[in-house]
């Protein structure tokens, strides 16, 4: 947690929310195909450590075999805001959005470029 409490991030509509703990140690910046057309811009934190409320769906790439990964998403407007591993719960990893976050609030975080073009299907 951060001084002042969780931080709060929200889907363009707010109807999803997703509390964050505290500031993450990067933000990564991936050029896959998923990650350049949604905006996607992940942190990444453990389940146990996240809030998440709101109603979603999800999205499961076609072109990732084995696909281990789902996509979650605002069920009204659409934001995608978290990945989750199509494993059960708990999970050491999830990937946040870190747009669903107001600007400047990730100011000072070290940005990681991934190359995610590369990586085979």
């Amino acid at each position: 947690m951060t001084e002042s409490g969780p931080l709060v991030g929200s889907c363009h509509c707010g109807r999803v929310t997703i509390a964050i703990p505290a500031l993450p140690d990067h933000v990564t910046h991936c050029n896959c195909s998923l990650c350049s057309k949604t905006g996607f811009q992940g942190i990444y934190y453990s389940s146990d450590e996240l809030v998440i409320e709101g109603e979603l769906d999800n999205y499961v790439r076609a072109d990732s075999n084995p696909a281990y990964i789902a996509q979650q998403r605002c069920r009204h407007c659409g934001i995608v805001t978290h990945w989750v591993p199509l494993t059960d719960p708990p999970h050491k990893r999830m990937g946040v959005n870190a747009r669903l976050f107001e600007p400047g609030t990730f100011d000072g975080v070290p940005v990681k470029q991934v190359d995610g073009r590369s990586w085979p299907a």
